[in-house]
This record gives structure tokens, sequence and C-alpha cells, in this order.
């Protein structure tokens, strides 16, 4: 099997490919935790891209022998493909960090979910969005690559908010990007749909009647 490095992890193996025998399958995940984990230190696969025969695969993706893994740091400026962050991000930033250097998307789908005005029949003030970091940091990370392994997508990123957001702000955003559109809709609409089950996400509402916890976002 052929690995390719490219920037940054180039630049830390001190080399740009190698060359490994399998005898079996192994997943990307077990490929790099066995092989490539105990030579980047600090450096987590939730940090990383990775392709097999050019085409993005999440870390449940089987490897043989003859296929090529690339092995590729965050895009766009070190954005992380599925991410926390308290400031406000750019669907168009987020678009290219989805889409990449590649010409193979030939429909690209996205979500944007932002604070309303009124809930429950009550004017909203502003909402809180705690989480449970390191496990809704790895829930997104997870629901990232669930969504690229079960669509016929080029690529899938989320990034989500959490602090104090006002009405209008934006929440949450989701990009999908694939060779047709029906792929990209459908791992867009998936992967907001699957955030709200299983990432540890919690809203407070602060209405002119006080504030409330509400159940699901």
């Amino acid at each position: 099997m052929n690995a390719l490095y490219f920037a940054a992890i180039r630049d830390r193996l001190k080399t740009d490919r190698e060359v490994f025998r399998l005898d079996k399958p192994v997943t990307v995940e077990r490929f790099f935790r066995e092989n490539l984990a105990p030579r980047l230190p600090g450096v987590g696969m939730e940090r990383l891209l990775f392709a097999v025969n050019e085409e993005m695969a999440g870390p449940d993706h089987l490897l043989g022998d003859a296929d090529t893994l690339a092995v590729l740091p965050p895009l766009s400026g070190g954005l992380e493909p599925a991410r926390l962050q308290t400031k406000d991000f750019d669907m168009n930033e987020e678009t290219r960090l989805c889409i990449g250097s590649g010409t193979d998307a030939g429909g690209v789908a996205t979500f944007v979910g932002v604070v309303r005005d009124v809930s429950r029949g009550k004017k909203v003030k502003k909402i809180e969005l705690a989480c449970y970091e390191g496990m809704a940091k790895k829930a997104l990370a997870n629901l990232r690559s669930a969504a690229m392994e079960k669509f016929d997508v080029l690529n899938v990123t989320v990034v989500h908010r959490t602090g104090t957001l006002r009405p209008g702000e934006r929440i949450v955003g989701i990009v999908a990007a694939a060779r047709h559109r029906k792929e990209a809709f459908d791992a867009c609409r998936w992967t907001i749909d699957e955030l709200k089950k299983t990432v540890p996400l919690w809203k407070k509402e602060f209405t002119e009647d006080g504030e409330t916890w509400v159940e699901g976002l």
C-alpha cells in the first residue's frame, strides 16, 4: 500500500511517501494508530483528513494492499473539518474548506442554523449554548466520518458554535460536496438531523419571562 503525506505531515515525517505491505485489509483508523500515530505525537486523527485512491475516506474505510492512502492536514488555513468554536464563521470559507482544491464536486449542499427571535410564542433575547467539550468534539468528528461512509460524497464539514448568541446569529454550518446533487443534499440533511441526536450540546433560552433550558436543539 502507498502512503502519501502532504504539507506539515510530510515535514514531520521527513518524507512525502512510503510503501507498506498489508497482508490483510485494515481500517484507516487501525493503520494510522499502528503505523503513524507513534511518529506524530500530539496529532490525533480528528485533526487530519484522509483520502483513499484520491477520494475522501473516513476512519472505518478498509484499506487493501493495492490502495493509496493520502494523509492531509486540515485545509484552508488550518481549519478542522469538524469543530466547535465561539466565534462566527463564514459559509464561503466553509464551502472552500469542504471542496478543497479538487474539481470533482458537481453538487455542494449547505445548511446554516441561526438563532430565531421567537420560540414557543416568546420573544428570545439571547441563547447560551453549552457542551461537554471533549465528548462533543469527538462526536462531531465521528458524525462527519459516518456521513462520509454512509453517502457517496467527496467531503463533509461541520462547524458548531458555543457560548452566547443573539437572534440572527449563525449557530451551525454544514457543507456536503459530492459528484451529484442528490448525495450532497442527503448527506447534509442527515448530518444536521443526527447532530441533534448525538452531539452533547445544550441550549438555554433567555426570554422576557426568564431563562429556560430547552430539550433538543
